[in-house]
């Protein structure tokens, strides 16, 4: 009886600390996940300005090309077109961030989790170990 208490306890612990091995490894992937996320968030913003600069260096080349010398018009498109992809690069990178976010969110449930089911274990071992001690108190006496 005292072995298959003890082995009752054992089995408890023992499948908290896995369930927290688990959750563990869920954690740094997700942590793994975020950072990914954040550095594409700065390859999206890099690249969107790039591309605007060459937007711009492309349009100002066309109005050479033509002859055509920078006017409240032109200048004013070069305005509307700086102001749109502005909005649009904005966007790219927030919807990145949110990203990482929610993969740091996943990170520290996971962490909570895996700090549960260890305590779970130990919990869930109680009984078995105060009915192993009670047993063995009873042969002693």
């Amino acid at each position: 009886m005292q072995a298959a208490l003890a082995a009752s306890a054992i089995g408890s612990v023992a499948q908290g600390m896995s369930a927290s091995g688990q959750a563990k490894a869920q954690q740094e992937q997700a942590q793994i996940n975020a950072y990914i996320a954040r550095t594409r968030a700065l390859q999206t913003d890099t690249d969107a300005k790039k591309g605007l600069d060459s937007e711009l260096g492309e349009f100002r080349s066309a109005l050479g090309a033509n002859q055509q010398a920078p006017g409240v018009g032109t200048l004013e498109i070069l305005r509307e077109l700086r102001d749109v992809r502005g909005r649009e690069r904005r966007i790219s990178v927030g919807n990145r961030m949110s990203e990482a976010a929610d993969f740091r969110m996943t990170a520290n449930a996971a962490g909570s989790r895996g700090r549960s089911a260890m305590l779970g274990g130990f919990i869930n071992a109680g009984p078995s170990l105060f009915s192993l001690y009670e047993a063995r108190t009873k042969t002693r006496a």
